[in-house]
């Protein structure tokens, strides 16, 4: 049924309204049989009463019908057009349109049972009823001394009230079955529009309803049987026999007639709880697995619609909420991750210039934001320069040589001041701020300094273009990378100083070995030794240089016929290595020993000189011992004593 449904709705769009309120007239038509059979029953219609009846009453069920419809047309324009948009595949969301159409749907059928119970009561019964009533005869016979008046008109009446109901209220349980795929399309995405507009009858009306149509329904066919088989038995000739089995016979046929009837009306009741139930049931499941995109239909317009909306909304709620933790879980991951990029950049990088580039990029690329900048203390520390910006208003700013004094109105050196963040949500009511005309489009910022210890040596400023763009988790993000970028730049501070350091110790020691190395000649000439003839015809060379920390001491200078493997020159190389500090090791031992000789020789000199009690006596020491100890031909010592020297 569902299926055939959904595929008329598709072929017919807001004439599926009008199309199953007339399959649920018919439908209806079922539910008058048992009236109709008791009117049939009871009354004896011949003549031009029974012809005028045979004609008007099928013009009348006609006109109630043909009015419904039109009613059912009247009173649901806009779920109609709604219907039409889906159909051709242009519904688009509209509040107003959504809370009318939805508004109609759900009121359909309890507006159209109200129309349908005043039509047919205007229409089809009290017609037939005043017709009847108009033309009431009276019973007589010998039987009886007093004559009574026919009952025809109360049969027609209570069979026709009992038609009425059996077929309005079959109509109305399959007019919400056929309705039902239209309300899905129709129901609106704002839980609360659906709360609002919904305008069906509540199940516990819905069931007394049903159960007072049965009970009135029970009453109208089975009462006027008896009463009519009385009225025979005391007005006719009729034997009791026969009354008494045209009154079981009756008395059973209405009351199967009156039983299918109300078994009809249970199941379509039934279902119409059932069914909403068990798409509950089925979602909770789900919804159990872990799928928080699964709704419950909204099947019904009663309690059970109101229970299945605020059950979506529930979920609803809970899926948000789940969508927001996961994005807040994503937006943490990738803090964390900038995080470690910066730092896994700060200890990679030692150049304070390559590491304030990289990482004030970084910041801007990882986070999206809209300006990035690092300034430093100068020397005097009343100024903070501008080291490295993002952006083209960045690279404006640096070539201007932008910096801030420590004293003035900015946040940057707010922060610096006082050690502490400086925070603006929205930049439009922050006073402590520096104004940049190249950043128009600031919104809100942040300026945290950059400290090592107590001591700070700069700030990191950060700003964005969505007001209010700093929360907790980043303001805690930021203060780490501030405090990474920190160390970084005190780290790469003191490697630099060690490395000039270290540069300053290696050209001491190269120009250490350059005057050792120099200072050691034999007669003026290069010290040199080798071994064998020079030959001309040898045409592979191989030179390998004798390094010293840096420092080329000399050269050794192979000769052969034979191309050199890569074998030998390792071999070579090795041996000259080794060549080389073995080479310094000597130098070093014969400095060592010609400055042992020189400390015995001064100390000889010094200890004779001491012996001597006279300045004659010094004096000639001093000679003799020079004299002798430097091989000198002729030394002489003078005092000179003027007062002019």
């Amino acid at each position: 049924m569902t299926h055939i449904s959904e595929t008329l709705l598709k072929r017919t769009g807001g004439w599926y309204i009008v199309l199953s309120v007339a399959i649920s007239q018919v439908v209806g038509l079922l539910g008058a049989i048992p009236g109709l059979v008791s009117i049939q029953l009871n009354v004896a219609l011949s003549g031009e009463l029974g012809q005028l009846f045979q004609r008007l009453v099928p013009a009348l069920i006609l006109v109630s019908q043909a009015t419904l419809l039109a009613f059912a047309w009247y009173i649901t324009p806009n779920a109609r057009r709604r219907l039409d948009a889906w159909m051709k595949g242009n519904l688009r969301a509209d509040a107003d349109r959504e809370f009318t159409a939805w508004k109609e749907i759900t009121s359909l059928v309890t507006r159209y049972g109200i129309g349908a119970m005043l039509v047919a009561l205007g229409v089809n019964v009290l017609p037939p009823f005043i017709i009847a009533l108009s033309g009431r005869e009276v019973v007589t016979s010998v039987f009886q001394p007093s004559s009574v008046s026919s009952p025809i008109p109360i049969y027609i009446l209570l069979g026709g009230l009992a038609a009425a109901l059996g077929s309005v209220i079959l109509s109305l349980l399959t007019l919400e079955r056929l309705t039902l795929p239209s309300r899905l399309i129709l129901l609106p995405s704002d839980f609360e529009t659906q709360l609002k507009a919904r305008a069906g009858v509540l199940l516990g009306a819905k069931f007394q309803i049903v159960a007072l149509g049965l009970i009135l329904i029970g009453v109208a066919i089975i009462a006027p049987t008896g009463f009519q088989q009385t009225i025979r038995i005391l007005y006719t000739e009729v034997s009791s026999m026969q009354v008494f089995r045209d009154l079981q016979i009756h008395t059973l046929l209405l009351s199967a007639l009156a039983l299918m009837l109300g078994t009809a009306f249970s199941i379509f009741a039934t279902r119409s709880v059932s069914e909403p139930v068990n798409d509950l049931i089925e979602t909770f499941q789900k919804i159990e697995g872990g799928d928080l995109k699964q709704r419950v239909p909204v099947t019904a317009t009663d309690e059970l619609a109101i229970v299945a909306m605020h059950f979506n909304r529930m979920v609803a709620r809970l899926d948000a909420l789940q969508s927001t933790l996961e994005q807040q879980v994503a937006e943490r991951t990738k803090q964390l991750t900038a995080t470690n990029e910066v730092g896994r950049v700060a200890s990679s990088i030692l150049d304070p210039e390559q590491l304030l580039d990289r990482v004030a990029n970084l910041i801007g690329e990882q986070f999206g934001y809209y300006y990035v900048a690092i300034y430093l203390l100068d020397p005097s520390e009343k100024w903070a320069e501008l080291k490295e910006a993002t952006g083209q208003a960045g690279k404006v700013l640096k070539q201007n040589r932008h910096r801030l004094e420590i004293s003035g109105k900015s946040m940057v050196a707010t922060c610096i001041r006082e050690k502490t963040p400086r925070i603006a949500q929205d930049t439009a009511e922050e006073k402590q701020r520096f104004e940049n005309p190249l950043l128009p489009y600031t919104r809100s910022e942040i300026a945290l300094p950059l400290m090592i210890g107590e001591r700070v040596i700069g700030a990191l400023d950060v700003q964005s273009t969505k007001p209010a763009d700093f929360g907790v988790q980043v303001i805690e993000t930021m203060q780490n990378m501030a405090s990474q970028v920190a160390i970084a730049l005190e780290n790469a501070r003191l490697f630099q100083e060690a490395q000039h350091s270290i540069n300053e110790l290696r050209a001491i020691q190269k120009q250490y070995l350059l005057e050792g190395w120099t200072s050691i000649k034999t007669y003026g000439e290069d010290l040199e030794y080798g071994i064998g003839e020079p030959d001309e015809a040898a045409s592979q060379i191989m030179e390998s240089p004798i390094n010293l920390r840096n420092q080329i001491l000399g050269k050794i200078i192979l000769e052969s016929h034979a191309e050199w493997t890569p074998e030998q020159q390792s071999l070579v190389d090795a041996v000259v290595s080794q060549a080389a500090i073995a080479l310094e090791n000597a130098r070093l031992v014969s400095e060592s020993r010609l400055i042992a000789q020189r400390e015995r020789t001064l100390a000889e000199i010094n200890s004779r000189i001491w012996t001597s009690a006279s300045i004659d006596g010094i004096l000639q020491t001093v000679v003799k011992e020079l004299g002798r100890r430097l091989d000198t031909s002729q030394t002489v010592i003078e005092l000179n004593l003027d007062e002019e020297s």
